[in-house]
């Protein structure tokens, strides 16, 4: 049906036009599709994210899990800040009034909330620090209560290390060199040595790509000035910021990619690396923490202004990288059970 199709436009505009008139119409269709496919795209965000409804126990988890581990990383630091994160509880003792949530005790992201809430009022009052104001001892009675036998006083939502045991198994068996990594935000100020990090690049290279396309790069940023700028922008590491001496930027790029199908698959590829450079910068004992890069187009365009990345390039994260401190404390970021996870088709 094509060909009788091509043969019916080649007898009427000739061979050259008839060229041209197929090529055109190839793109005019794959521009609908990209539109369309697009447009699909935007429609399950805005009905599934959390973006505009707050309508099923899920939405209502991922709010959760993002004000309490707010308040794990409050918890990492030694000097802690007397009534930190205040908005971030007011949020939580709203969200747990939730019947979704209360009727779900049970799941992993509930019940460690529930843990970080009672450890951040146990931390005040160890303290002396009054926050009656805003996190009663009713609440906290209230807390302990729901999480039955599942409390324990010895619960912290930041872990203490020193160096030594956060990488006595960067050369273990797979299981527990995987269990051992942890993002690190604490850094002496000096700089990995460049060979370290070729290897940690070289290493990460292994990672699967999509038809072996390898659409990655991995920029290098150490100019003190403009890394505090890009994590400014970043938003999510201040108050570590003043000893990271060097930043890498995963970028991806959509050169790599020809299909309406594959509008999507360099944050996959992205992805992929990502997680396999993460763990070749642990096996070499460099400290880095992932910093989501999940920013606006006006952000991108303030990025522009401070370091040059080609348009054609994705960036899929920001990791501060560097020498760890001695001693240090690490966020606890329980993970889900199995169950949560592993889902059996029918």
């Amino acid at each position: 049906m094509r060909e009788k199709f091509k043969n019916i436009i080649r007898g009427i505009l000739g061979d050259n036009f008839t060229e041209a008139f197929l090529q055109k119409a190839k793109k005019n269709r794959s521009l609908f599709y990209l539109l369309t496919n697009t447009y699909s795209d935007f429609r399950l965000y805005y009905q599934y994210s959390t973006l505009f409804k707050l309508d099923n126990l899920k939405k209502e988890e991922a709010l959760l899990i993002l004000d309490y581990h707010s308040i794990e990383k409050g918890m990492l630091y030694l000097n802690m800040k007397p009534r930190f994160a205040q908005n971030r509880v007011e949020r939580i003792h709203k969200y747990l009034k939730s019947e979704n949530l209360l009727e779900n005790l049970n799941r992993t992201q509930i019940e460690v909330t529930l843990k970080v809430m009672c450890k951040y009022y146990e931390i005040h009052q160890e303290k002396n620090i009054n926050i009656e104001d805003y996190f009663s001892q009713e609440l906290y009675e209230k807390y302990k209560l729901l999480l039955k036998n599942n409390y324990v006083k010895e619960f912290s939502g930041a872990i203490d290390s020193s160096y030594e045991d956060f990488y006595q198994n960067a050369s273990a068996s797979f299981d527990k060199f995987a269990i051992s990594r942890k993002s690190i935000r604490t850094y002496t100020g000096e700089k990995v040595k460049p060979e370290l990090i070729e290897k940690a690049i070289s290493l990460s290279l292994t990672a699967p790509s999509v038809c072996n396309r390898q659409a990655n790069t991995v920029y290098l940023l150490e100019d003190k000035e403009k890394i505090d700028k890009v994590l400014k922008i970043q938003g999510g590491f201040t108050g570590y910021e003043e000893k990271v001496s060097q930043l890498l930027i995963l970028t991806n790029n959509r050169n790599y990619y020809y299909t309406v199908g594959e509008r999507n698959q360099f944050y996959i590829d992205g992805g992929v690396f990502l997680l396999n450079l993460l763990y070749s910068l642990h096996f070499y004992n460099i400290a880095s923490c992932p910093a989501n890069w999940g920013k606006m187009v006006k952000d991108e365009k303030e990025l522009d202004k401070i370091i040059s990345i080609p348009k054609s390039e994705k960036i899929i994260c920001l990791i501060p990288i560097g020498i760890a401190t001695a001693n240090f404390r690490v966020t606890l970021s329980k993970r889900r059970n199995v169950e949560e996870t592993l889902k059996k088709l029918q």
